[in-house]
């Protein structure tokens, strides 16, 4: 009995280590094909990105046999990276707009609808039990950094998966930026820095996960985000000095997720 257990545990720790191995090996390669102009450099924002994270998990869960949230996580990662797709490569898509995710949301609640319904008719062998057990799994490993921000000439950029962080920007003037919140949450406090004059954007994203922005009580702030089952709330205590001259503008998307903005 115990030589079985030794034997399934080394198996197991050896197929961890490879699956590890590989997986920097092909990010080395991609990153020499990016020095050396073998893939093109606009490629990589797509590639190295939070979208194709997730995408990567999901492949990683369907070869462990866990249908359910390998899918629905390819799904989502899927979904949001074609926008990149399209920004990258309009000429290839020349009936699509910046506005895809506010047009084709709704691919996302027939996607749940047909695995809600598959769920029904096949139980437990479609594998919903074993998402919930693996939704649980990764919040046992969560854990919160906290993070100062100081020094960046192409903005804030941060993402959050199956994890939590609180960051504060101590540059002089924010530059904008852009958040996304993957299972999990980040909190981004802007109380010490300060908006350029004209407009400044920062994109956010909330899939499964919660993101809270923290902004000085005079900033002069919109908001325009696309919500699917989720919302963004602005909780500020309205102040009559604002300062009009400069606006922070928020975009992006909640689906199943949410936000809020205060003070």
């Amino acid at each position: 009995m115990e030589n079985n257990e030794m034997n399934s545990s080394y198996r197991s720790g050896l197929t961890k280590g490879l699956g590890f191995g590989i997986t920097l090996m092909l990010i080395g390669v991609l990153f020499l094909g990016f020095n050396f102009g073998l893939i093109p450099h606009s490629l990589k924002w797509i590639v190295f990105s939070w979208q194709m994270l997730l995408i990567f998990i999901g492949v990683v869960n369907l070869f462990k046999r866990h249908l359910t949230s390998g899918v629905i996580l390819i799904a989502i990662g899927s979904f949001f990276i074609i926008p990149r797709v399209i920004e990258t490569y309009p000429a290839l898509f020349p009936g699509f707009n910046g506005d895809f995710t506010s047009v084709y949301w709704p691919l996302l609640l027939i996607l749940a609808g047909i695995f809600i319904i598959l769920g029904k008719i096949f139980g437990p062998k479609w594998g919903v039990n074993e998402w919930n057990h693996s939704r649980h799994h990764h919040h046992h490993y969560q854990h919160k950094s906290y993070e100062k921000w100081n020094g960046s000439n192409t903005g804030f950029s941060k993402n959050s998966i199956f994890g939590a962080g609180e960051h504060i920007v101590l540059d002089p003037e924010f530059k904008g930026g852009e958040m996304n919140a993957v299972f999990g949450g980040i909190t981004l406090d802007l109380r010490k820095t300060n908006l350029p004059e004209g407009e400044t954007r920062l994109e956010v994203n909330a899939v499964f996960g919660g993101i809270t922005i923290v902004v000085p009580e005079t900033w002069l702030v919109e908001t325009h985000l696309d919500a699917v089952f989720g919302g963004f709330e602005d909780k500020r205590f309205k102040v009559d000095t604002i300062d009009s001259s400069r606006k922070l503008v928020i975009t992006g998307a909640c689906v199943f997720g949410g936000g809020e903005l205060r003070n």
